[in-house]
């Protein structure tokens, strides 16, 4: 029996350091405005999180004493000492703009702008950084919302309707998370394993599994295909003189390192070119973070503006890595107006972990089973970025308008109304009747494209419609018979 009083003991000494603790604040500037996706990190490890669109976070620690250090870029690193016990911790922090110092760098000859030299060097050591870690391996979180801000009621002569009730132009039409694991061995290659994701409004819908890595160190950055399958030219890529202008903005100083603030101008309209800043740490020439902007006149394909943010922080002596990632993608496109944010968090890095010869493979990106099946609840204890009021009232609404659209009743009654015949349809568009209780459906082409006319053959008629049907995620069968007269 006297053995039990120190298994107890035990039990709550285990309980006190295996079992994290919440730590939650907000971040704001001097005058009380909210911070958007600042970085939280805990000084000398790998731990950290990125704040909402609110300023808030939340950060889940073990017992103990830390040094939290929150960043923003263009604002001041502040640093608090905390030490967790029992009880949720609230930390909140203030940041201070960057005051920046036009103090003496070196100068280049004749006479030039000191930021030419600084990316000089920096361009010296990107080989180097970029290829300083042989194989890495971290968690990746990534939460994307899209808004619309406007749209038009009609759209070639089509009724524009979201089918949510919400007759307002201000709405959110896409909300994803998803948690994985990525992995990367020189010299190429990557693999994503997603261990949950979510679509609001969509049960059996999956997030951005792929979370590419994007990093300024290559000479061609690859955003997305979408837009621009070529890439973007670094402001510190090999050639970079060629295309850039750079201006010194001035220094500050971090963590007892001087940084110097570039600003990066294209020198020609219509190339695949950055504008906005880029921050080198002075002698390292590293990159410390970036702020740079993509547009129509950057050949951007799909978007209108493109706003990218990065933010690295050292995660092993001389090692930096990326943590956090926010994007920010604004459309305007036959009367829609659209607006996003997608942030990404990384974290738990290990650095040069040994992988199975047959751990890269065919399979670049693999979902666990069961992944979009997570409940709400789970969500609420892993995701590292809180989410905002709307983001959650937006689950709420759209998961229960999921429900109801399951219902047969509603689904053949959504069928009636969407396969009326239309003028418009039979002429220009073509139709699709769909059956949404056997997910199948029968579409066909339009008359302007069933009938032709040639010198040889006259008038002729060239039908093909398509039946298909969904027995799965990934089961199903199409069929495109083709007849001609």
């Amino acid at each position: 029996m006297k053995k039990y009083p120190l298994l107890i003991l035990l039990l709550c000494i285990i309980r006190l350091f295996v079992f994290a603790v919440p730590v939650t604040g907000v971040v704001k500037d001097n005058k009380g405005n909210l911070l958007p996706f600042a970085s939280i990190v805990v000084k000398g490890g790998v731990l950290g999180t990125t704040a909402n669109n609110e300023g808030k976070y939340s950060l889940n620690l073990p017992a103990g004493s830390y040094t939290l250090q929150c960043m923003h870029v263009g604002y001041r690193m502040s640093e608090k000492e905390i030490m967790v016990e029992q009880l949720p911790l609230r930390v909140d922090f203030t940041l201070l703009l960057q005051e920046l110092t036009l103090q003496e760098v070196v100068i280049g000859n004749n006479g030039e702008d000191p930021a030419y030299e600084i990316i000089r060097q920096a361009i010296k050591k990107r080989s180097f950084y970029k290829n300083q870690v042989d194989a890495f391996k971290c968690s990746v979180y990534i939460k994307g919302q899209l808004r619309l801000q406007d749209y038009p009621a009609t759209i070639f002569g089509q009724k524009v309707d979201f089918a949510d009730g919400d007759t307002g132009k201000n709405k959110m039409i896409y909300l994803s998370e998803t948690i994985a694991t990525y992995s990367f061995q020189k010299p190429q290659k990557e693999k994503v394993e997603v261990t949950s994701t979510r679509v609001s409004g969509q049960a059996e819908g999956f997030g951005f599994g792929s979370p590419r890595y994007v990093t300024f160190y290559d000479n061609n950055v690859q955003i997305s295909n979408a837009l621009n399958p070529r890439g973007f030219i670094s402001p510190i890529a090999a050639n970079a003189l060629n295309f850039y202008h750079y201006k010194f903005m001035g220094s500050f100083t971090e963590n007892g390192r001087l940084i110097h603030h570039i600003k990066v101008m294209p020198k020609r309209s219509y190339e695949p070119l950055f504008s906005g800043y880029i921050n080198i740490v002075e002698k390292e020439w590293r990159i410390h973070s970036v702020d740079l902007m993509l547009t129509k006149k950057s050949q951007m394909e799909l978007a209108d503006t493109l706003r990218i943010e990065h933010l690295y922080v050292p995660v092993s002596g001389d090692v930096w890595m990326i943590h956090s990632q926010v994007v920010y993608p604004a459309v305007k496109m036959l009367g829609f107006d659209a607006k996003g944010s997608f942030v990404t968090v990384y974290s738990d890095y290990i650095l040069n972990p040994k992988f199975e010869k047959s751990f890269f493979n065919n399979i670049i990106l693999a979902y666990d089973s069961g992944s979009n099946k997570k409940p709400p609840a789970y969500w609420d204890t892993v995701r590292p970025v809180p989410l905002l009021d709307e983001e959650v009232i937006d689950y709420l609404k759209k998961d229960r308008l999921e429900i109801m659209r399951r219902d047969p009743q509603y689904l053949d009654s959504v069928d009636r109304r969407k396969n009326r015949l239309t003028p418009a349809g039979i002429l220009i568009f073509g139709q699709t009747f769909s059956r949404q209780r056997k997910k199948s459906s029968f579409s066909y082409p339009p008359l302007i494209e069933i009938t032709n006319f040639n010198t040889v053959e006259g008038f002729n008629i060239n039908l093909a419609p398509t039946w298909s049907r969904n027995f799965t995620a990934n089961r199903s069968v199409s069929l495109t018979p083709a007849v001609r007269y």
